[in-house]
Formats: structure tokens, sequence, C-alpha cells
């Protein structure tokens, strides 16, 4: 009886074990799949929480600084909210510290308070754009070498196979997103949704025409070739309008540097000697 015991015993361990697997495979699926945004969560408070336009913009940087998962605005709120009390207890620590009460100093919580709500935002949208920068930067070399591949004949789904197994050094961040569509493909998603899932992922301007293009190619036996070589032209055009942008705003943070540093001791070398004579003359004229 007592071996019978332990089989049993153990066998429900098992049972225990493989649900608790195929639970957890089943949850990564669904994040995968963008469906885990679905299920209910702890929410803020109605006043903290971001709604409307804002939810939309913070929703949308996020996808374009790469954070792909379906929950990540509300991770971002709780995130956003945790530093700013963080920051607000710091300086009630720092008050208590330098003048003797938690309270004394109540402008410096409030503006370390705002400063760390209004920078979280902004943070986001310098990894947006950073992210948004090298994607756009790749978006040539991926269309030429899409080209080169199409040219010599292989269809548009090994492409996207040969860019994901082996052009990683030369396009990292195209390689890893092209490796998820292809991942998406071979679940068994339909191509339109996956390349629309790859649109998504991407989130710059030109993915969704690019995805429309691939779709066209793929069910309506649209030469790939010549639309190609007008995206590579275009992207090649914002990468050359991009770097004059920058050239021109290093030109003006040259001036602000020049004006703030240069400026001051260049009047005190012009201007020193006629003061000090200014100055010797009226002491002379005193005495």
């Amino acid at each position: 009886m007592g071996a019978l015991f332990l089989l049993c015993a153990a066998l429900g361990v098992a049972c225990a074990a493989m649900g608790v697997r195929m639970l957890l495979a089943d949850r990564r699926l669904e994040a995968r799949l963008g469906m885990a945004g679905d299920r209910p969560g702890f929410r803020l408070p109605v006043a903290f929480a971001a709604r409307g336009r804002d939810r939309s913009e913070i929703a949308d940087r996020l996808m374009l600084a790469g954070f792909q998962d379906a929950r990540a605005a509300d991770r971002f709120v709780w995130a956003r909210m945790a530093a700013t009390v963080g920051a607000g207890l710091a300086a009630m620590l720092v008050s208590r510290i330098g003048w003797g009460g938690f309270l004394a100093r109540p402008l410096l919580i409030v503006i370390a308070a705002g400063l760390t709500y209004v920078g979280a935002k902004q943070a986001i949208h310098l990894l947006a754009a950073r992210r948004a920068r090298a994607i756009m930067a790749e978006f040539p070399f991926l269309l030429d070498l899409m080209l080169m591949m199409l040219e010599s004949g292989i269809s548009l789904d090994q492409c996207f196979r040969a860019i994901a197994r082996d052009e990683a050094i030369a396009v990292p961040h195209h390689a890893r997103l092209i490796a998820m569509l292809v991942a998406d493909l071979d679940r068994g998603m339909r191509y339109e949704q996956a390349l629309d899932r790859w649109a998504a992922r991407v989130a710059v301007n030109g993915a969704k025409e690019l995805a429309a293009l691939f779709r066209q190619a793929l069910f309506q036996g649209v030469e790939l070739a010549p639309a190609l070589r007008e995206f590579v032209r275009e992207f090649t055009q914002r990468r050359v309008a991009s770097a004059r942008e920058a050239m021109g705003g290093i030109t003006v943070r040259m001036v602000v540097l020049m004006i703030l540093f240069f400026m001051p001791a260049l009047f005190v070398v012009l201007g020193g000697p006629p003061v000090v004579a200014i100055f010797d003359t009226l002491r002379g004229v005193s005495q």
C-alpha cells in the first residue's frame, strides 16, 4: 500500500509539473501574440493613470523604443509613479538631513518629484529617437541586401530567412525584427498578420508601406525590384537630411558654447584695460 501511495503521489506531482509548464508556455505564447494586454491587472487611480492621447503617445514611443510588450504602457506608468514617489522621498530625506525636518523645504520636494515625472517621459522620447535613427540608418543596407538576394533568384520568404539567419552583423536591428517575423510565420501566422506585426515593431515611417509592398509581391505578383530601389533612394535621402539637420544642430550648440564661455573672456581681455584706466583716472581726480 505504501509503494502504491508513493507511486500515486509521484504521478500527481508529475501531472502538476506538466500543467504548470503548459500554463507558462501558454502565457509566453499569448505575450508573443499580443494577447497579454487583455488580462485584467492592477491599475493606478484615474488621477495618475495615462489616458487618451497621452497614453497613445506613450505606447507609440515605447513601441518605437523597442518595448514590444502589449502592457509596456501600463508598466511604464507604474515605473514613472514609483520613480516620482522615490524622488520625493529622497528629497524629504535630504531636507531632513540638511535643514532638520522632512518638510522643511517643500519646494525642493515638489521640484524633485515634478522633474522625475516629466523626465521619465522625456527619457522614452530620447530612447525612441535613438532607436529610430539606428533603424533608419540600417534601412538602405537592408533593402540593398534584399535587392541582391531577390535578383539572384530566391523568393521573398527565403530572403527573410537568410537575413534573419546570416545578416545579424550587417543589420543587427533589422535582423532581430525579421527573425521575429520568421518566428511568427513558423508558428503558423498568416503573412498578412505577420507583416503587419513586423511593421508595428519597426514603427518608423515607411515600414507600413514596405509591408504593403511585400504583401502585394506575395499575393499579387508585383515586381519588387523597382519599388525597392525607390525605397532605397527615399531612405538614403532621409538619412542625408537627418545628417544635415544634425550638422545644423551642432552649429547652433557651438554658437551657444562660444557665447557662454568664449565671449565673457573676450570681454574681459578687451574691456579690462579701458575700465582699469577709467578707474585710475577717477581715483586721480578724487585725490
